[in-house]
Order: C-alpha cells, then sequence, then structure tokens
C-alpha cells in the first residue's frame, strides 16, 4: 500500500500529516515517514530536528545510515572529526562509527535519516549493539 505524508509546515514549523513526534533526547525530535507502521518491510526515512543548540546522543551502533541536512547549520561528529554542514549537505554514517549532530546556535537543524527497518537490519547486521557515550 502506498503512503503519502502531506507536509503541513509553515512559519519555521516542520511538519508533516499522519507522523507522530517522538522526544529523543532534550531539543531533539525524530518523525519516522516510512516504517512498518506505513507499510515498509524494508526502510525507515526519519526526519530528525534539533533546536538551537542542542545534540543528538553521542553514539555507535550496528547498522549505518544516511543523511541529507534540509535546514539549519550544525556539526556531525565521525569517530574523532567534527565537520561544519549545513542544507543540502549528504553525510554517511557506517557501521560501528562513532557519532553525532549537534545544531548551529541560531537557528533549528534539520535532517532526514535513512536506515534499513529495525527487523530487517538484524537480517543484515545481527541483533542490535549500540553504545553512548554520552551518557
Amino acid at each position: 500500500m502506498s503512503v503519502i505524508h502531506r507536509f503541513r509546515g509553515g512559519d519555521g514549523l516542520w511538519d508533516w500529516e499522519g507522523v507522530p513526534v517522538e522526544e529523543i533526547a532534550p531539543g531533539v525530535t525524530a518523525r519516522r515517514f516510512i516504517s512498518r507502521r506505513d507499510g515498509s518491510d524494508h526502510l525507515e526515512l526519519r526526519y530528525f530536528e534539533l533546536q538551537p543548540g542542542a545534540s543528538s546522543h553521542y553514539e555507535a551502533h550496528n547498522y549505518e545510515h544516511a543523511v541529507l541536512v534540509l535546514r539549519g547549520r550544525g556539526q556531525v561528529v565521525l569517530g574523532e572529526e567534527t565537520y561544519a554542514v549545513g542544507e543540502g549537505d549528504a553525510i554517511f554514517v557506517p557501521a560501528d562509527e562513532k557519532h553525532q549532530f549537534r545544531a548551529s546556535a541560531g537557528a533549528v537543524f534539520g535532517f532526514l535519516c535513512t536506515v534499513l527497518d529495525p527487523e530487517f537490519r538484524k537480517g543484515v547486521y545481527g541483533e542490535p549493539r549500540r553504545i553512548y557515550f554520552d551518557e
């Protein structure tokens, strides 16, 4: 079954019809556009939004993901290096690499992130492993 989640943004708000907001960390939210809830057996497409100055967890896990920055500016930590990123930048994070996303102080930082579905992922990468470095 095909699914369309209509964009309902405006006045700086980025939101989509039928897509619940999940709080991931202080100042960090996620919206799962495409997932098993939508009939996908293999993919998850997610939108993460970091409020100015907020950071995602500094973590590593045993699956890769692809990221496309849609709005704002920030930094991405990959391994031991930190890189400035902004609108239009695409980032690949390999499995087991330490990583973190950080919003700059002046604006909301939003990006799409694509990963394999968690159940399908087990067949490719094995049982989930996640390590947090910021707790």
